[in-house]
C-alpha cells in the first residue's frame, strides 16, 4: 500500500512542479506549489491512519514490482517530509526565489519521498543523482555567485559515481569495495568533514527553500541505514563514528567563529549530520534509535530555523553576527519562532530533540566514552551558537528600519512546525516504541553479509 501512496504522490508532484514553474510571478507559484505540497501531506496522513488502523489493503505487497515492501516506518517519514517540503515552499520569501526554483523544491520533495519507499540499490542511487543534478541546475541559472555550481558540480558528480558504483558492487557480492564507494558518496552528500568545502557557500548563497529540500530530508541517513548498517567491519564502524563525531565537534566550533548568520548555519547543519553518522555506526540499538530521531529533527527543525533565518534576511539584507543589531520588542514573534527552533536542533527540552540526543548519549556512552563525551561537547557548543546568533540578531539596538514580524502565513507554517516538535516531544514514548524494531530490520543489500560479532 506504501508504494501505491507513493505513486499517487508522484502523479500529484510531478505535474504541479511544471505548473508552478510556468507561473507568471513568484507569489502564484509559492502559492500553488503549498498547495501542490499540503495534497501531499494529506496523503501521508491518510497512509499512516490507513496502517494505524489496519485498514483493507494495509498490507499490499509491492512483490509484483519484484521490489520489497517498504519498512513499517515509512508512512510518518513520508509525512514528516511533507511538513518539510512545505516550510521550505510557503516560508521562501519571494525576493530570492524564482517560479522554476519552486519547481524544482517540488521535485527534490518528490525525490524524497521516493527515496524512502526504494529498497533496491540502483534505485537508491538513480534518485541520489536526480537530487544531485536538479539542485546544480537551479545553481546553474542563478544570476550572482555562479562559482557555487561549478563547486557543487566538483563534489557531487564523484559523489553520485562513487554512490552508482558502490550499488552494483554490493549487489554484485564485492561488498568491502561496494561499502567504501557508499561512504564517500554519503560523506560528501552529507559534508562531513573533510568533504565540506561545498556547503558553507551553498547555504550562504543558495535559495534557502533550495538548500532544505535538499539537505533536511538527509537522504544519506536513509541510504547508510538500508546499504551499510551492520554491514561495516569492526574496525571502519568505529572509524566512521570517529570521522561522524570530529565533524560534530569541529563545525560547532567553527560556527561559533562565523560571522555571517547564514554561514553559521551551515556549520551547525554539519555538526547535527554528525551526531546522525555517529549514531548510526554504534551496536547499540538505543543509539541508533536516537540517530533515527536525531534524522527527522535535523529535518523539521532546522528547516524551520533556516526558512525563518531567510525570512529575517529578507527583511533586513545580510545577516551579521559581528555586533548585536536587532531588536526583540521590534519582531517579537520572529524572535521566539528563531529561538525555539535554533534550540530544537540542538535538543530543547520538551521537544523531541532533547529526547533523540538522550538516547545517542545513553546509547553511545559504553562502547565510545569518548565520543560520547565529544557528543555531549558538540550540543554545548551548538546551543552557545544558537544563543549568540540570537543576541546578535534581536538584541542591542532601539532602532527600526522598518521590517515586519511575521506574517499570518509564516506565522501559521511556524506554529505548525513547532507544534510537531513539541508534541512529539512531551509524548515520545510512542515514537520511541515505534521505531524499537527498526534496529533489528536488516537492509536489502546487505542481509546476507557477517555481522560484525562474526568478523
Amino acid at each position: 500500500m506504501t508504494i501505491a501512496f507513493a505513486t499517487v504522490q508522484l502523479l500529484l508532484l510531478l505535474p504541479m512542479s511544471w505548473f508552478a514553474g510556468r507561473s507568471n510571478s513568484s507569489r502564484t507559484a509559492r502559492h500553488r506549489a503549498s498547495y501542490a505540497m499540503l495534497a501531499a501531506g494529506v496523503l501521508a496522513a491518510t497512509q499512516l491512519v490507513w496502517r494505524a488502523f489496519d485498514l483493507p489493503g494495509a498490507s499490499w505487497s509491492a512483490a509484483w514490482l519484484s521490489m520489497e515492501d517498504p519498512h513499517s516506518w515509512v508512512p510518518a517519514f513520508s509525512l514528516i517530509t511533507c511538513l518539510i517540503g512545505f516550510a521550505a515552499i510557503a516560508l521562501s520569501p519571494i525576493s530570492e526565489t524564482r517560479p522554476t526554483t519552486f519547481r524544482r523544491i517540488l521535485l527534490l520533495v518528490l525525490v524524497a519521498l521516493l527515496f524512502l519507499v526504494i529498497r533496491h540499490p540502483i534505485g537508491l542511487a538513480v534518485l541520489w543523482g536526480a537530487s544531485a543534478l536538479i539542485t546544480w541546475l537551479e545553481l546553474r541559472d542563478l544570476k550572482q555567485q555562479r562559482g557555487i555550481a561549478k563547486v557543487f558540480a566538483i563534489y557531487h558528480l564523484p559523489s553520485a559515481v562513487a554512490f552508482a558504483l558502490g550499488a552494483i558492487l554490493l549487489l554484485s557480492g564485492q561488498h568491502a569495495a561496494g561499502v567504501v564507494l557508499v561512504l564517500v558518496g554519503i560523506g560528501i552528500r552529507e559534508a562531513v568533514l573533510p568533504l565540506h568545502s561545498w556547503f558553507p557557500p551553498f547555504v550562504q548563497h543558495a535559495p534557502m527553500g533550495l538548500v532544505v529540500a535538499f539537505f533536511a530530508p538527509q537522504l544519506g541517513v536513509y541510504a547508510h541505514l538500508e546499504l551499510l548498517r551492520d554491514a561495516l567491519p569492526h574496525e571502519l564502524a568505529h572509524g566512521v563514528a570517529a570521522v561522524g563525531a570530529v565533524t560534530a565537534v569541529v563545525a560547532a566550533a567553527l560556527g561559533l567563529a562565523q560571522t555571517n548568520g547564514r554561514r553559521a548555519l551551515a556549520f551547525l547543519i554539519m555538526s547535527q549530520t554528525g551526531l546522525v553518522a555517529f549514531g548510526l555506526d554504534t551496536s547499540s540499538p538505543i543509539a541508533q534509535i536516537g540517530a533515527l530521531l536525531t534524522w527527522q529533527v535535523i529535518g523539521v527543525a532546522t528547516a524551520g530555523f533556516a526558512m525563518t533565518l531567510a525570512s529575517l534576511q529578507a527583511r533586513r539584507g545580510s545577516l551579521s553576527l559581528t555586533s548585536p543589531a536587532g531588536s526583540f520588542t521590534r519582531t517579537p514573534r520572529m524572535a521566539v519562532a528563531f529561538l525555539f527552533m535554533g534550540f530544537a536542533s540542538v535538543g530543547l527540552p520538551l521537544t523531541i530533540g532533547f529526547v533523540a540526543e538522550d538516547l545517542l548519549v545513553q546509547g553511545s556512552v559504553d562502547e565510545f566514552p569518548v565520543l560520547a563525551f565529544a557528543l555531549i561537547l558538540a550540543t554545548a557548543l551548538n546551543g552557545v551558537s544558537v544563543m549568540r546568533a540570537f543576541f546578535m540578531l534581536f538584541s542591542g539596538s532601539s532602532k527600526h528600519i522598518g521590517e515586519s514580524d511575521l506574517t499570518k502565513r509564516e506565522a501559521g507554517t511556524l506554529t505548525l512546525v513547532m507544534a510537531v516538535l513539541l508534541l512529539a516531544g512531551l509524548f515520545p514514548a510512542g515514537t520511541v516504541r515505534r521505531l524499537e524494531h527498526v534496529t533489528g530490520e536488516p537492509g536489502h543489500a546487505v542481509a546476507h553479509a557477517p555481522p560484525r560479532a562474526q568478523e
